[in-house]
């Protein structure tokens, strides 16, 4: 009998219940956008959007053999129709119209968060004054 002090082989047959965390979810399950699992962030986009695989899908998961054969097939046809300088204004025309949603989400969320601090504030006042006038009456009745 060997007493060495290290763990146990992960990989053992008895441990059938136990699940790998580093392995992405089946692929029909999202994965979260901060998911550890994801590791490639995509470029000119902020870091909260990033792939677990490096030309992965946003939403995660790699491509199927037919969404790279497609992939790889309009990757030639953009190439011999658009030159360098081309494709990376058109992909800085896409990033900032992406930024552009992004930025006005944010505002919203903003507002939509100040407007329910100012309804909580008011709904707070208005607990108050019932207080008072529900005192009064007791004090008063």
């Amino acid at each position: 009998m060997e007493t060495s002090n290290s763990p146990p082989e992960p990989s053992s047959p008895k441990n059938t219940k136990m699940q790998d965390t580093t392995t992405a979810p089946p692929h029909n399950e999202p994965i979260p956008l901060n998911s550890p699992l994801r590791t490639h962030p995509k470029r000119g986009l902020p870091p909260t959007l990033s792939s677990t695989y490096p030309h992965g899908h946003i939403s995660g998961h790699p491509r199927s053999p037919t969404q790279q054969e497609a992939f790889e097939a309009r990757k030639e046809e953009i190439l011999k129709t658009m030159t360098k300088s081309e494709i990376e204004r058109r992909y800085e025309e896409k990033v900032k119209e992406i930024r552009s949603v992004m930025e006005d989400n944010e505002r919203k969320g903003r507002e939509v968060e100040a407007e329910m601090e100012k309804l909580r504030m008011e709904r707070e006042m208005e607990r108050r004054v019932w207080g008072k006038l529900r005192g009064m009456k007791e004090g008063g009745g």
